[in-house]
């Protein structure tokens, strides 16, 4: 879409002070008139909406009520409509079930300073099958998991962002140790396809 170019704005010409003063009067008089505008436009926008939240408030009901009833059905007949996919895409929407964002969380009553002592300190080392720690070339033990990497120094501090990157990955006697536990909650959704709200917004308009 072409920029719109800036309308150039040519100066009226004053040739003496009353025809100044004259302008002055127009410009506040112009001034006031959109502060007028302003005003009136707010209380016809409250009108109207004022008038259509009963329509709204309908709507929000149907939306509640017709909601709870897919997810129930969906959650009852998960194993069989989703097919072991986490969403069903339909003509209007995609209906199905997301993760939330991962979030850290403290267990007990350790401070964050206190867990991230715990984590600077908590080394796990290799062992086989048996329970023996590996050795590498060097004849050391060789470690699986450094707490150090999920502490941030000066103050030390736990990073929370590595820890919820790499969940997955780190042990779950580690999150025992230090007493932390990754939260994930999964919702559900009715998600209007792109093009079906586009239309909508068009067709409004």
């Amino acid at each position: 879409m072409p920029r719109k170019e800036k309308q150039k704005i040519e100066p009226v010409f004053v040739s003496s002070r009353e025809a100044m003063i004259s302008h002055v009067n127009d410009v506040v008089t112009a001034k006031l008139r959109i502060v007028e505008i302003k005003a009136q436009l707010e209380q016809e926008i409250a009108a109207l909406q004022k008038q259509r939240q009963g329509e709204i408030d309908t709507l929000c009901r149907v939306i509640a009520t017709k909601e709870a009833g897919v997810q129930l059905f969906c959650t009852q007949h998960r194993k069989t409509e989703f097919d072991k996919k986490k969403s069903i895409d339909l003509t209007l929407a995609v209906v199905g079930f997301e993760d939330t964002p991962a979030s850290l969380e403290k267990v007990g009553k350790a401070t964050w300073e206190e867990i991230a002592e715990r984590m600077a300190g908590l080394i796990l080392h290799e062992v086989d099958a048996n329970g023996v720690q590996v050795l590498g070339p060097d004849k050391k033990p060789i470690v699986s998991f450094d707490g150090d990497d999920y502490v941030n120094y000066g103050t030390p501090t736990l990073d929370k962002v590595a820890v919820k990157r790499d969940a997955e990955m780190i042990p779950a006697e580690v999150f025992k140790a230090v007493g932390i536990r990754i939260e994930k909650d999964e919702i559900f959704y009715i998600r209007p396809k792109s093009d079906v709200a586009e239309a909508t917004v068009k067709a409004a308009a």
